[in-house]
């Protein structure tokens, strides 16, 4: 398999909005502006040898009015728009990125769907999942097939001590995004390529605390482990990170740009090889060298 790099960033969350502090850590939210543009600086200098960037969802953070959302939300959009000259970005969603409306999240940042799939280099595909689909915040309507799954699926399962990550601020995907993914999974391993998968919310356990994790987590997680392509899920929305593995597969979830020290900042080069992923972090974002196993060819 033929060696690549992306860039990787999560939950800039700009906002126009004074610095806030959340369960001791300071967000500092109109900084994450000129973060993200030295993100995309650094990005668009090294766009030769970069395959492609990808953001884990929550770009912006929501604002008092809308008015003031959609400036905020503007202004992260101008950013990205230097770059996709350069290189082919994806994102995810996440729950404040639909402070926007979601037809607008993916006509105004060129994206095709919310979730689907992208050959992003001989023998590798990247599946992007959309962890918002299925919540209180999805933005369809309750009478629609996935706002009914959505609110059966928070009946069946209450905010508990055994559903911690039940919150409102968390979500999953639906039945059919499920099947959608196992055989999107099916596909790459008949073909030999190997998987990067990514969604806002965690599904991995021990990658993110119980109260971050998706709301089917455990679904998701035992669809990509039973897959021989899956290699590694990344997602952002638990701000200080985290890892996990599990039968040599990798769950990563990266530390969030709004909390990234004050002159510093938090992205990462990552480089994909037949062997390991390198996750080579900037300012705040831990770097790790992810073993892979041997991979059968066909």
């Amino acid at each position: 398999m033929q060696a690549f790099s992306f860039g990787l960033l999560a939950d800039c969350q700009y906002a126009d909005k004074d610095t806030t502090h959340v369960e001791g850590r300071t967000q500092n939210l109109r900084q994450t502006a000129a973060c993200l543009q030295a993100a995309v600086a650094e990005f668009t200098d090294h766009a030769h040898q970069l395959s492609f960037v990808l953001t884990l969802g929550d770009i912006i953070d929501g604002n008092f009015t809308p008015n003031q959302t959609a400036a905020d939300f503007e202004r992260v959009a101008r950013t990205f728009d230097s770059l996709v000259e350069k290189l082919p970005l994806h994102h995810v969603i996440g729950n404040h990125c639909l402070s926007v409306d979601r037809a607008t999240f993916l006509t105004r940042l060129r994206q095709p769907a919310s979730y689907h799939r992208i050959q992003v280099a001989p023998g590798w595909r990247l599946l992007l999942l959309d962890t918002t689909e299925m919540s209180g915040h999805s933005g369809y309507p309750p009478d629609s097939s996935l706002g009914q799954e959505a609110a059966q699926y928070l009946d069946n399962h209450p905010l508990s001590d055994s559903e911690p990550h039940m919150h409102n601020w968390n979500g999953g995907i639906g039945k059919a995004q499920l099947k959608w993914l196992e055989e999107e999974l099916a596909s790459a391993s008949e073909a030999g390529n190997r998987c990067l998968v990514a969604g806002h919310h965690q599904v991995g356990q021990g990658a993110a605390r119980a109260s971050h994790m998706a709301w089917n987590w455990r679904s998701i997680q035992r669809v990509l482990l039973a897959s021989p392509a899956f290699a590694v899920f990344f997602a952002g929305h638990d701000h200080m990170g985290g890892y996990s593995c599990a039968a040599a597969r990798h769950f990563v979830t990266l530390e969030a740009m709004l909390e990234a020290p004050v002159g510093s900042n938090a992205y990462a080069i990552v480089t994909c090889r037949d062997t390991d992923i390198q996750i080579d972090g900037r300012g705040s974002v831990t770097s790790r060298t992810l073993q892979l196993p041997a991979h059968a060819k066909t």
